[in-house]
């Protein structure tokens, strides 16, 4: 009986350490699993954003369909426009002169 044990102990191991080599080092093993992971944190991640951003759009679009006040301030601030008898400014940076001397 104990004959018959020891090569069906090793037959055994021999089975288990490849299951485990499978399970742990093969592509498809746990290594990939947690990749997997990793990679779909930051994907949602990445899509809480875009969410974010997408509702702050559409709270804007609903905002200049319907109000006036962000209408007035997108057309002045980005188009320049003024109401009627008002003055338009713009203040303009000099343009930096060459500090060298040129010889005449």
């Amino acid at each position: 009986m104990i004959n018959l044990m020891k090569p069906l102990i090793v037959i055994l191991t021999v089975l288990f350490l490849s299951l485990q080599y499978k399970l742990w080092f093969v592509q498809d093993g746990v290594w990939r699993a947690h990749q997997l992971k990793k990679q779909i944190a930051q994907q949602l991640k990445e899509n809480t954003q875009l969410s974010q951003r997408n509702m702050a759009m559409i709270a804007e679009i609903k905002d200049l369909k319907s109000g006036k006040v962000a209408l007035e301030a997108h057309a002045r601030n980005d188009l320049n426009m003024v109401k009627p008898n008002e003055l338009f400014y713009m203040l303009v940076d000099k343009p930096e002169r060459n500090k060298q001397k040129t010889p005449h």
